[in-house]
């Protein structure tokens, strides 16, 4: 007869990990490294808040911070996205406030969620792209023109950092900044969201020359840089007590003065759902 010999490790039973990193810089961060082979793992992308304020006009949703998102959509992990426009400022107490829940956003990039394109790139820049086919398969690609057929979902970003395998900046004094970045492997069989903190002593953020290293060394052979700045934001769902925490330190702050590090609201996201089956497993 088997006996117990303590609490299960539940992290060893897991197709994900998540770990705190600290590396020359400096800079800080969290990295969540998925196993894509596993079935109960699926990758989607939607938008924050999918409830469209001004019908025909630019706007296609609401901002709505990523804690939020991760609880509405019970994902495990779940990371900022696209870059995105919010048209409309308010005033608060007397400043200006354009990050707000609720306010009119829309993702300047392609964002395809459940097979349907919601929005296109406005420039150029923003054609590298994170595709989830129909099949699962996650995959970056540069400069991509027109959505493949059999897409489920997909995010742009600004730029690929690594393509194959290699660090597509050569610029050595490259603006640091806090970083949000997705990265798959060469055989597709593994995925990396990554929250680099900047802005804060502990951690001047990344550069895109190191950002590309840095996924390098973790194994991935493409690497997309999402949007940054303040809008970075990783949070982890706790298995055990179904409680959401924001796993890096943002940069974003309360407007009120506080110093308080707070979520800035954002246009979509990218999800990492868990099927049930494996999540009751002991």
């Amino acid at each position: 007869m088997a006996t117990a010999t303590g609490p299960v490790n539940t992290t060893e039973l897991l197709p994900y990990q998540i770990e705190r990193f600290s590396v020359a810089g400096p800079m800080t961060g969290v990295i969540a490294r998925i196993n894509l082979r596993d079935p109960a793992i699926s990758t989607k992308v939607v938008l924050a808040d999918d409830r469209d304020p001004d019908g025909d006009g630019p706007c296609v949703g609401q901002l709505e911070t990523p804690s939020a998102v991760a609880r509405k959509h019970d994902f495990v992990i779940t990371l900022n996205a696209s870059f995105f426009g919010a048209p409309i400022s308010k005033d608060v107490m007397g400043k200006k406030v354009r990050y707000f829940v609720g306010n009119c956003t829309m993702p300047v990039g392609w964002h395809v969620s459940l097979g349907k394109i919601i929005t296109r790139p406005s420039d150029h820049k923003l054609r590298a792209i994170l595709l989830i086919g129909d099949d699962g398969n996650v995959s970056i690609r540069d400069d991509v023109t027109e959505i493949p057929p059999g897409t489920r979902y997909a995010v742009s970003g600004n730029a690929l950092v690594l393509k194959a395998g290699l660090p597509t900046s050569a610029d050595v004094n490259g603006t640091r900044h806090p970083r949000s970045v997705v990265g798959v492997s060469a055989d597709g069989k593994t995925l990396w969201l990554v929250a680099v903190d900047g802005r804060q002593e502990s951690s001047r953020g990344a550069s895109m020359k190191e950002l590309g290293e840095f996924m390098r060394k973790l194994g991935a052979y493409h690497a997309l840089n999402l949007d940054g700045g303040g809008s970075t934001a990783m949070v982890i769902k706790d298995l055990r007590t179904g409680s959401f925490g924001v796993a890096n330190s943002t940069s974003e702050m309360s407007t009120e003065g506080f110093p308080v590090r707070m979520e800035r609201p954002v246009a979509d996201v990218i999800g990492i759902s868990l099927s049930p089956r494996k999540r009751d497993k002991p």
